[in-house]
């Protein structure tokens, strides 16, 4: 052997010593969240996540997903992160709001018209503050606000067409006091069940119904368990990218900078696919699973409006406040005359 090729030898050998020395000492940190794993708007968000960080860590950081509520419900993984057994998750509004009851404010029926507007109040300076509130009030860092979807009602009985077809249904709702009064205003009954029951009590009967995006339907399992679908869009459900502070405050300045940017990408990635999966996965569910898929018109959405915003409205004021409401409402409206000019807001 030569000596030039003993040093490239040794090299390599020692690039190679060094490279598993850093995998072998990288940083595990651990991701929950209830949707299973597949090609869904969560999951491929939690993928982006995860691909994103290790890339821009060099591997210091690997990050392990837990799909399918493997690590418990919803409100089992937000304490987890909360004590420090679990450095992330992906819990919905309604599950947080136990947490955090200033969340509730998020859940005012037909707040948003569109997405888009959606998309720009939840990285404005209403959000900021909320963001910083929560850690504030809980210890848990929000890394970030996504759109979990228009939320709209699945049930077994009957189309809902109006208001009045309500009447008598028990529909499954998160556990937040806001989804069960919105329910309750419009006729029926609501059950709270943990998101990781909820088709098997759809199955078994124990409800007629439940409500959430066609995203969720389908990767779900709801539409394999339920006959029909209006997509009323009552509710803009939100999802919350936490994280454990005491994890996050352990982290270089530059590893923090890349899970806060892996958040915002997994934010947009999810918003845009959820808003793709209200048509993709509602024409999935027609001619997949044969369900009866019916769009609500915008004098039927207003039927509903005109009887479920008042009374939650009043309601979410008692609990969250009016000043939290109207700065919200105001952000709403600005957000739409930046979007669609003033006479958006007249």
């Amino acid at each position: 052997m030569t000596i030039r090729t003993a040093f490239c030898a040794a090299a390599l050998a020692a690039c190679v010593s060094v490279f598993g020395l850093a995998k072998a000492d990288a940083m595990e940190i651990k991701f929950g969240i209830g949707m299973p794993e597949g090609d869904s708007p969560e999951y491929n968000a939690l993928v982006r996540f995860k691909d994103y960080v290790e890339f821009k860590t060099n591997g210091e950081i690997t990050v392990r997903l837990f799909p399918n509520n493997q690590l418990g419900g919803e409100r089992e993984m937000i304490e987890m992160v909360q004590q420090g057994s679990l450095e992330l998750s992906f819990p919905a509004d309604g599950a947080m709001a136990g947490f955090y009851p200033p969340m509730q404010v998020w859940s005012i029926p037909y707040l948003f018209e569109s997405a888009p507007v959606a998309w720009r109040v939840l990285e404005s300076e209403f959000a900021d503050s909320m963001r910083e509130d929560v850690l504030e009030q809980t210890g848990i860092r929000a890394l970030a606000f996504s759109q979990n979807g228009f939320r709209s009602f699945t049930n077994n009985v009957r189309p809902i067409i109006n208001p009045a077809d309500m009447a008598g249904l028990k529909i499954r709702t998160m556990e937040s006091p806001v989804y069960m009064e919105m329910v309750g205003a419009l006729g029926a009954t609501a059950v709270p069940i943990s998101g990781a029951e909820v088709v098997m009590a759809l199955r078994q009967g124990v409800v007629d119904g439940q409500e959430n995006p066609p995203a969720v339907v389908y990767t779900g399992g709801h539409g394999e368990v339920q006959r029909y679908y209006t997509l009323n869009e009552h509710t803009f459900g939100l999802h919350v990218i936490i994280a454990n502070e005491d994890w996050f405050s352990s982290l270089e300045p530059g590893h923090q900078q890349v899970i806060q940017d892996a958040a915002k990408l997994m934010a947009w990635t999810e918003n845009l696919q959820k808003t793709e999966g209200d048509w993709r996965f509602s024409r999935q569910l027609a001619d997949e699973l044969g369900m009866e898929i019916h769009v609500s018109t915008p004098e039927e959405k207003a039927a509903f409006r005109d009887i479920a915003q008042p009374p939650v409205m009043s309601f979410i004021r008692g609990n969250v406040g009016d000043e939290l409401v109207d700065e919200l409402l105001a952000t709403v409206e600005d957000t739409k005359v930046r979007l669609y000019g003033s006479d958006a807001a007249e």
